[in-house]
């Protein structure tokens, strides 16, 4: 809220009401960024913070950048995974047209929301909650939180339950790829990044994809489709939920 109230007076510097939206998320982050240690040193007498969230690197043969790189690929694989299908249907026409703006907004998406919403999600979220549930209940609360600040309830009742659900699946895999990756943070930043910095590519240059194509495969939506909604995405997540689930028990990372 402060973010938002500092940017305000930008109003009279003629700047658009959607750019004073966005610098005040800007400065409410850079605020969150800073208070947080001192959150962490107050509230639970942690003075690591960085390292407890899995910014910092936490194993000494795994740099962040091995974690990030990971992430990526992850992305990707499951962006061609959804694609696969909707190409064979022929519900697609490449374009391969993209601009210097489309570009940035990508690179933007892939680093700046990658990273801020997994700082709260995966990050802080998960380690408040796990300090007073313990870590199974911490992954189920942040993942219902996470799904649910995600949501457009201008949707019918069937899709909205078919997103939370895919984005409920998303936010445990995530959680489960931090797990995996020794806690580091830059695995899950690479994986959602890319899959939204991806998305808007594939949706904006890449590709034109039809309006006929199955909803089940693109996913539910008004104007911007979300294909982890779909019922194939949501049953790629629940596969790959399953297989780290049994991955973390047999390495001993998940008791």
């Amino acid at each position: 809220m402060l973010g938002w109230i500092l940017a305000i007076p930008l109003i009279f510097l003629s700047i658009e009401k959607e750019n004073i939206s966005l610098i005040g998320t800007i400065i409410t982050f850079l605020i969150f960024v800073i208070s947080l240690p001192k959150w962490f040193e107050v509230r639970w007498k942690i003075n690591n913070v960085w390292k407890l969230v899995g910014i910092k690197k936490t194993n000494r043969n795994r740099k962040s950048s091995f974690y990030f790189l990971k992430g990526l690929l992850g992305a990707i694989i499951l962006l061609s995974a959804i694609l696969i299908p909707i190409v064979l249907f022929n519900d697609v026409i490449w374009l391969g047209e993209i601009s210097i703006d489309i570009l940035i907004n990508s690179l933007l998406l892939i680093f700046g929301v990658g990273f801020a919403e997994e700082l709260i999600f995966r990050g802080w979220l998960i380690e408040e909650l796990k300090n007073q549930f313990g870590l199974k209940k911490a992954l189920i609360f942040q993942a219902s939180i996470f799904s649910i600040v995600h949501i457009g309830f201008n949707l019918p009742l069937w899709q909205m339950i078919s997103i939370l659900s895919g984005l409920f699946l998303l936010g445990i895999f995530l959680a489960f790829v931090r797990l995996n990756n020794n806690n580091s943070l830059w695995g899950c930043i690479g994986l959602h990044g890319g899959l939204v910095g991806g998305w808007f590519l594939v949706n904006n240059g890449l590709f034109e994809i039809s309006k006929d194509v199955p909803i089940w495969l693109v996913g539910p939506g008004n104007i911007n489709t979300n294909p982890l909604g779909g019922f194939w995405g949501i049953s790629m997540l629940i596969f790959l939920c399953f297989l780290y689930f049994f991955i973390l028990k047999k390495n001993q990372k998940f008791n």
